[in-house]
């Protein structure tokens, strides 16, 4: 059922209008320039749109009323002409759109340069196309699907010129157009089967892939064993098809530090994801080794400085990195990486991660009171921070044998549960555990048969957070 159609008139939600819309992605240094482009003769506006722009540049809020009042702010204290605003509308907006489209050709060298060569094949100025070639030749590498399909154009374009040119005898050179558009179609291919391998591993349901093992077989030929970018998803389809195949992962590893340079930031980030994802999942089925492999993972994306200026750094990576850093006993290292990358994250996000990931850390190193300090000294808003930071106070307050402070804890950590509706069973479940076993063995005191009756427990129920930690403890108190 559509409720908005069953809403009174007056309460119907308007949706943003085109000019809205266009409006809210210029920059503020986008709008500045933008003023500059309205005043210019070279794209005749006229004084409507500018005073419109100048209405939007002022104008306080949206909603129903929108149109009417930017009317009266462009045509004065007349009776309103929907013909004559929806005109008024469509021009600025072509304005807009025609400013955006040079905003992004000034931005991007590539696509300026395919416009460029486009305009002097159609006008038949031979010299400037060959030079612009040349330029783009020299500095775009075979890297990923967006420049092997520049690749592509640019050789189908220079095919169509000079084809045109031969003479009877002469037979155009398809090979090169063939190869770019053959490279570009295997790179994406394997980038969205990568994609949608991927989805069908985490929701654990198989997806149809067409022409998935004509595609596998084509990598392995030549020329395209020489593409970098068309090994690199070779290599991971391989490992997230079949998760024993660590030979594909060690692979794809290192093709994707070797050539790094010739991607964009982001799809770097991308890459190094599946190769992340992987060494979790081993590390989820026991395999230890790949701890230290993800922890080398994680300080080659850091010393990647065009990665690592791509965008913050995720507050759940930080932590990650706290995290596996301090299980290979790797303290120092840990310190520097909070104090240098802390800034790396949204500001808003700061306080928390910091509280925490140190807490966490003196937590580690046994310096219990301090941790304690700590977490008081930020309120942690996001869910997950308030979980890690409670299991937290709760093992310092046991550790430190401070009973009725841990029992309190105990007692808060308990309603807490109770009253967050926003933390799923499962997890209500393994803190509750974690809290109900924890609580024994503190009134189980030096009582071996407590102790190892509380273990089995344990050991029957395995849906415990921190069992590991747990049963270590366990074994403490039993002297074993």
């Amino acid at each position: 059922m559509n409720f908005l159609r069953y809403l009174p008139t007056e309460y119907t939600i308007m949706a943003k209008s085109k000019l809205e819309e266009l409006y809210e992605v210029l920059s503020e240094k986008d709008r500045n320039l933008f003023e500059l482009y309205l005043e210019s003769p070279f794209f005749k506006c006229d004084g409507n749109s500018k005073k419109l722009f100048e209405a939007l540049l002022n104008q306080k809020q949206s909603g129903p009323k929108f149109k009417s009042e930017l009317y009266n702010k462009v045509f004065g204290d007349v009776p309103y002409d929907d013909k004559a605003m929806r005109y008024c509308i469509s021009n600025l907006n072509k304005h807009l759109e025609n400013f955006l489209i040079i905003r992004q050709v000034d931005k991007n060298e590539s696509i300026s340069k395919q416009i460029l060569s486009r305009v002097f094949a159609d006008q038949d100025c031979q010299k400037a196309l060959l030079l612009t070639n040349n330029e783009s030749g020299m500095t775009s590498e075979l890297a990923d699907s967006d420049a092997l399909l520049e690749k592509f154009q640019n050789a189908e374009l220079n095919l169509n010129y000079y084809g045109k040119k031969l003479n009877s005898k002469s037979t155009p050179d398809y090979s090169g157009t063939l190869f770019y558009l053959d490279a570009f179609y295997l790179i994406k291919k394997l980038q969205l089967s990568c994609e949608l391998t991927n989805l069908a591993n985490i929701l654990q349901k198989q997806q149809q892939i067409h022409l998935l093992d004509e595609l596998k077989n084509l990598c392995q030929t030549e020329p395209y064993t020489t593409v970098p970018s068309i090994q690199i998803y070779y290599h991971i389809l391989q490992f997230l098809t079949d998760l024993s195949n660590e030979q594909a992962f060690i692979k794809s590893l290192s093709l994707v530090k070797e050539h790094s340079r010739l991607f964009k930031p982001s799809e770097v980030f991308e890459l190094y994801q599946y190769i992340k994802n992987y060494c979790v999942r081993k590390i989820n089925q026991g395999n230890s080794d790949y701890i230290k492999i993800l922890f080398e993972i994680y300080k080659a994306i850091l010393s990647n400085k065009p990665l690592m200026k791509h965008d913050y750094l995720s507050q759940w990576e930080f932590k990650n990195m706290v995290s596996i850093s301090l299980r290979l006993n790797e303290k120092k290292w840990c310190e520097e990486f909070i104090t240098k990358y802390i800034n790396y994250l949204k500001p808003e996000e700061r306080d928390n991660a910091l509280a925490y990931n140190l807490a966490y850390s003196w937590f580690i190193n046994d310096d219990y009171k301090k941790s304690i300090r700590k977490l008081q000294e930020v309120e942690l808003k996001d869910i997950f921070y308030q979980l890690d930071a409670r299991v937290i106070l709760l093992k310092c307050y046991f550790e430190l044998d401070e009973t009725e402070s841990f029992f309190y804890q105990v007692s808060s950590f308990r309603l807490f549960l109770l009253r967050n509706k926003s933390i799923s069973e499962y997890q209500k479940t393994i803190y509750r555990n974690l809290i109900k076993f924890l609580a024994a063995i503190t009134r189980a005191g030096t009582s071996k048969a407590k102790l190892k009756k509380i273990r089995t427990e344990v050991e029957k129920e395995k849906n415990v957070a921190d069992i590991k930690w747990l049963y270590a403890k366990i074994e403490i108190a039993l002297g074993e």
